[in-house]
C-alpha cells in the first residue's frame, strides 16, 4: 500500500440540479473548468488527490484527466453525497494507506492552494482532532474537513445526501475548529445567477 499522511477526496458526483442544465463544476475561471482548477490547487501540494464523479457524466471526466487527480467513478451517484463519499472512502482505502483524508465539495471557486496549506498546517499541530474551517464573524462551517483515520470506518459507512455531518455531529468534542476570516473556504455558487453576480465581481 502507498502511505502519505494525507490525502484529499473531492466531491464531483453531484447532479448540479440547480444549475438549470448548467453544470457549475465545468463552469471556467480563468480558462479552466472550476472541477480542474481545484483539483491542480490541491495538487499543488504534493499530496495523493482523489475526486468522485458519475459514471455517465464524460465532461467532468475530461476535465479531471486533464490533472493527475485519480477518478473514482460513482455508480448510482442520484443517492446522494453520503454515497458519494463512501464510495470514494472505500476506494481509497483499497490502494492507500492515509494517515487522515481532507473532504472537500469541487464548487468553491475561491479554494487556492495556499488557503489549503494554511488549514492542513493547523490540522497538522492536532492531528488526532477533525480540523474544520469557521467562519469568524458568523460561525459557518466550511471546507476542507480534516478526518484522521480513526474516523474511516464510520465515514466508509455513510448513506443518503448528508454527507460527513452524521460523523461530525456524533463527536463534536473532537472538532478543532479554524477560525478564519477568509471566504474562500465557504463560497459556494449553486445557481446560475450566484455564479453570474461572482463573475461579474471578479472581472475587476
Amino acid at each position: 500500500m502507498n502511505e502519505y499522511k494525507l490525502g484529499f477526496l473531492f466531491l464531483g458526483a453531484g447532479s448540479s440540479s440547480r444549475m438549470l442544465g448548467d453544470d457549475k463544476l465545468l463552469k471556467k475561471i480563468a480558462g479552466v473548468p472550476q472541477i480542474q482548477r481545484i483539483l491542480n490547487e490541491a495538487l499543488s501540494l504534493s499530496f495523493p488527490v482523489f475526486v468522485t464523479t458519475p459514471t455517465n457524466n464524460n465532461q467532468r471526466k475530461d476535465a479531471i484527466l486533464k490533472t493527475n487527480a485519480v477518478v473514482i467513478e460513482v455508480e448510482n451517484s442520484h443517492l446522494g453525497m453520503g454515497h458519494s463519499l463512501s464510495v470514494g472512502v472505500n476506494n481509497i482505502l483499497q490502494e492507500f494507506n492515509l494517515g487522515s483524508i481532507a473532504i472537500c465539495p469541487t464548487d468553491l471557486p475561491e479554494l487556492t492552494t495556499a488557503a489549503l496549506k494554511e488549514v492542513i498546517d493547523f490540522f497538522l499541530k492536532c492531528p488526532e482532532m477533525i480540523c474544520c474551517p469557521i467562519d469568524e464573524n458568523n460561525h459557518k462551517t466550511g471546507h476542507p474537513v480534516i478526518f484522521p483515520s480513526k474516523y474511516f470506518h464510520s465515514l466508509a459507512k455513510i448513506t443518503g445526501d448528508i454527507g460527513a455531518k452524521e460523523v461530525l455531529k456524533k463527536d463534536k468534542q473532537s472538532i478543532n475548529y479554524f477560525a478564519t476570516k477568509k471566504k474562500s473556504y465557504f463560497l459556494d455558487l449553486d445557481t446560475p445567477e450566484e455564479w453570474s453576480s461572482w463573475t461579474n465581481l471578479n472581472k475587476h
